[in-house]
C-alpha cells in the first residue's frame, strides 16, 4: 500500500525547495570565493581547486535529491518493488560514496594549503564519516529492497 498522497507530494516539494537551494548555491560559489580570495590573498591560490571541488560536491548533492525524488515517486505510485528501482537506489550510494571521496580531496587541498584549522579538520572528518554511514545504510536498504523484490516475484508465482 503506497503512503498517503498528501505525504508524497510534501516530500516531493521540499525536495524541490532543496533542488532550487542547491542550484542557489552553484550560482552564488563563485562570487564568494572571489570574495574570500580578496580577503584572504595568501589563500587565493586555493580559490580554483576548493571552488572546483565544492561545486562538483554540490552537484552530487543535486543528483542524489533527484534519485531521491525518483523514488519517493516510485513509492508513491507503487512502483517500488521493481529492478529499476535497484539502479537508482545503487546510483545514490554511488554518488554518497563520490561526495566522501571529494571530502577527502578537499581536506588534501586545504591541508597542501596550510589553510585549514582543527576545527575544520573536525568537520571534513564528520562529514567524511557521515557520507560512508549512509553510503553503508544505503547498502543495507538496497538489500533489503532486493528482498521484497524477490517475495514479491514470489508471491506472483503462488498466486
Amino acid at each position: 500500500m503506497p503512503p498517503a498522497r498528501a505525504l508524497v507530494i510534501t516530500t516531493e516539494v521540499l525536495l524541490g525547495v532543496l533542488f532550487l537551494v542547491g542550484v542557489a548555491a552553484i550560482l552564488l560559489l563563485p562570487s564568494l570565493a572571489g570574495e574570500l580570495a580578496v580577503s584572504y590573498p595568501e589563500y587565493a591560490d586555493l580559490r580554483v581547486p576548493l571552488l572546483a571541488t565544492a561545486t562538483v560536491f554540490t552537484l552530487l548533492g543535486l543528483f542524489a535529491i533527484v534519485v531521491v525524488a525518483l523514488l519517493v515517486r516510485r513509492i508513491g505510485i507503487g512502483a517500488m518493488l521493481s529492478r529499476g528501482s535497484v539502479r537508482w537506489v545503487d546510483l545514490l550510494g554511488a554518488a554518497l560514496g563520490c561526495a566522501a571521496a571529494l571530502v577527502v580531496v578537499g581536506f588534501v587541498v586545504v591541508s597542501n594549503g596550510q589553510a585549514g584549522s582543527p576545527f575544520m579538520a573536525l568537520i571534513q572528518v564528520l562529514t567524511c564519516l557521515a557520507l560512508i554511514s549512509l553510503a553503508c545504510v544505503t547498502r543495507v536498504l538496497r538489500s533489503l529492497l532486493q528482498n521484497a523484490i524477490a517475495m514479491r516475484a514470489e508471491l506472483d508465482e503462488v498466486v
